[in-house]
């Protein structure tokens, strides 16, 4: 066995007993999971083979496998460290929605939002689109990373039923489904939008802030 391969060997030994990669097999693994986001920004999921990524990465197959049990697992690995949320965006929607200036705040929620989805918007949509073929463990992601944000929604859609602003009927976390469900679409088509009337991306924005200031409570 060569010392690389002793290498190798001991990251991944590490990595099955749970203690942390060595500097090496972090760099490796990281290598991996970036030539796999590359891939899928030209291919679909399963266009893009564990041969792909290796020759991507200038490894092998089988370096791929000591770290990785497929394609998938990499990009479940690359979601690991993506985030659909940031402090700007929730002090915006923390901020009291029955005030004055939801408007406003509302297009100021959609921009930072929409900003965030698409700096990471190659394996969202790859996510989506694996969860929605059914694979539980893209949609747990999804779900997971939809969470905080789901939770932050719930508690102001509450306070705007508390204050006969929204009505009383509704789930709050159906409203916040619904709220998450356009700001996604928003971000994954918006950007190809036409700009013909008034269907261009700007537009759709300001009608989903609408919208959501409304859901949040906000006078028309």
């Amino acid at each position: 066995m060569t010392q690389q391969q002793a290498i190798k060997t001991a990251d991944i030994a590490a990595e099955g007993s749970g203690r942390r990669l060595g500097a090496k097999g972090q760099r490796t693994r990281q290598q991996l999971i970036d030539a796999t986001v590359a891939l899928l920004e030209t291919h679909g999921l399963r266009d893009v083979s564990v041969v792909d990524v290796a020759r991507a990465a200038q490894t092998s197959p089988a370096t791929f496998y000591v770290y990785f049990k497929g394609v998938p697992e990499a990009v479940l690995a690359a979601l690991e460290n993506a985030s659909q949320s940031s402090p700007e965006l929730e002090a915006i929607i923390a901020r009291d929605w029955l005030a004055p200036g939801a408007d406003t705040a509302a297009l100021a929620f959609v921009e930072c939002y929409t900003d965030i989805w698409n700096r990471n918007r190659t394996i969202f949509v790859v996510r989506n689109l694996a969860a929605e073929e059914g694979d539980p463990r893209f949609y747990e992601a999804r779900m997971t990373q939809a969470r905080p944000m789901m939770d932050a929604i719930s508690e102001q859609v509450m306070r705007a039923q508390a204050a006969g602003r929204t009505p009383a009927q509704l789930s709050p976390r159906s409203c916040a489904g619904t709220v998450l469900m356009i700001l996604e679409r928003l971000s994954a088509i918006g950007p190809m939008s036409s700009h013909s009337e008034g269907v261009g991306y700007a537009d759709l924005k300001a009608a989903a802030a609408h919208s959501i200031a409304m859901m949040l409570g906000a006078r028309g």
